[in-house]
């Protein structure tokens, strides 16, 4: 999807109207366009572009190339809230070929055409708006995606997919068709960092982002996720990427060019997520004896007499227990303490959540953080540092949602938006507090999106 077309940072300039004005024809086009462009402007800020109904692909049969496909009619409207309609069927070949071996992915689109910039042969009372079906390999703003195509060598042309969800090469992809809906006031991008002996967990940190459209509209994050290598952390561009998911063991085993640069994108306003799972962390073990121990303590409850005798060695063991926890917990932080000044980050503060702290509570609320591997994960916020004590991606990827209750997937899921939305939050009022140069907004203001350059220009990293 291509990146949003911002409103021009320019104010509009209307027809002064007084008596005795003459009304010829440029004066008449000026208001015409002004009231046109404030119809563009309104729906340019607050929708996306989409297809109304319509506009479906069909391939044609018995065609020597197999590449000739129909167009249907139907309705969209672009970034900027002109309609696109196509009245009649419209056959459209594809001329993009894929070398051997090499597939190549084709967008078909259609773009507003403004009668305007068409050359006409006859002066007419009035133009007709028409449209354009182009074929790309790359998308812009202006354009409304209607199919896609990965195209490989194939002497059977182009077909309908076996399967709608899940194409093949060669095979029409809707996946990527988009209907109108409002823009999203917040959005994000998610990035991870790798290395030799961290599992990769990019599966589970898009199906954290594929949640969002279902459980939280209103945060829109890129449907990709960018990878870092720790090892090239050091010089790697980090400003497009908002939360950055980091396994701990790596972020302690960091150099400290590659700390300076996480210093410099902490400042930024970005969040990094430092994960350790439950077992590393030497923990597993411990909290599953408490949990044995907090179901011996419940069953000797109901049994007075059993209680009676038990009951105070139980409690016991449950208090030791917990202090064994609290100190590991301790010890992970203190493992943390040595880089965090490297960091710029203070760990002068507990670092706890309290039921006001965004993760807590926005946009849902809870009481109590969600479990991974049957036990609550631990939670710690330092400004821009998130620490995890207990892998709760486990919980949001595919390969692992068929073996976990229903609520429990819910619960992860819905506190990871609660991380996305901290995180995209944090980034947006950081930027938004920085100043921008006197040079920069004027000649932004001259361009055609000149909002968007002005955001790219508070997130490039400081130098």
């Amino acid at each position: 999807m291509p990146d949003r077309a911002y409103p021009r940072l320019e104010g509009f300039e209307r027809l002064a109207i007084s008596d005795g004005l003459t009304i010829d024809a440029a004066r008449w086009q000026q208001a015409h366009d002004y009231h046109r462009q404030r119809q563009n402007f309104q729906y340019q800020a607050l929708y996306e572009s989409g297809i109304v109904y319509g506009l479906g692909v069909a391939p044609l049969l018995n065609q020597p190339d197999g590449r000739l496909l129909q167009v249907q009619p139907g309705v969209a409207i672009d970034v900027e809230g002109n309609p696109i309609i196509i009245p009649a069927p419209e056959e459209f070949r594809i001329t993009s070929e894929a070398t051997e071996g090499q597939p190549l992915l084709v967008h078909l689109v259609v773009n507003y055409v403004d009668p305007t910039y068409l050359r006409r042969t006859a002066v007419t009372q009035t133009v007709q708006e028409t449209f354009r079906i182009v074929e790309k390999l790359h998308l812009e703003p202006r354009d409304v995606e209607i199919c896609r195509i990965l195209l490989l060598p194939d002497p059977q042309g182009i077909r309908s997919p076996i399967n709608v969800f899940h194409p093949t090469t060669n095979e029409l992809d809707f996946r990527s068709r988009r209907s109108p809906r409002p823009y999203s006031p917040l959005a994000i991008q998610v990035g991870q960092v790798t290395s030799d002996q961290a599992v990769d967990t990019k599966r589970n940190l898009l199906g954290l982002v594929r949640s969002l459209d279902g459980l939280y509209p209103s945060l829109k994050a890129q449907p990709t996720v960018q990878t870092f290598s720790a090892s090239g952390l050091a010089w790697e561009p980090l400003s497009n990427c908002q939360l950055l998911h980091i396994p701990y063991r790596v972020l302690l085993a960091l150099s400290n060019p590659a700390l300076q640069r996480l210093k410099d994108y902490l400042a930024e306003g970005r969040v990094l997520l430092a994960v350790v799972d439950f077992a590393e962390a030497e923990l597993l073990e411990l909290l599953d004896i408490g949990r044995e121990l907090r179901a011996g303590l419940a069953e000797a409850e109901r049994d007075r007499e059993l209680f009676e005798q038990l009951g105070t060695q139980i409690q016991a063991e449950i208090t030791e227990n917990l202090n064994a926890i609290a100190e590991r917990q301790a010890q992970i932080e203190q493992s943390l303490a040595a880089i965090a000044p490297t960091l710029g980050i203070s760990l002068a503060d507990s670092g706890a959540l309290d039921q006001d702290h965004p993760l807590c509570w926005q946009p849902f609320t809870f009481s109590q953080l969600p479990t991974c591997l049957g036990h609550p994960v631990f939670v710690k916020n330092w400004q821009g540092l998130v620490l995890m004590v207990g892998d709760l991606s486990h919980c949001w990827g595919p390969a692992t949602l068929l073996d976990l209750p229903r609520d429990v997937v819910r619960s992860a899921q819905e506190w990871g938006i609660n991380l996305l939305h901290f995180a995209a939050q944090r980034c947006q009022w950081a930027q938004d507090m920085q100043p921008v140069s006197t040079s920069v907004a004027t000649t932004s203001a001259s361009t055609s999106d000149s909002l968007q350059q002005r955001t790219q220009f508070l997130q490039e990293p400081a130098t």
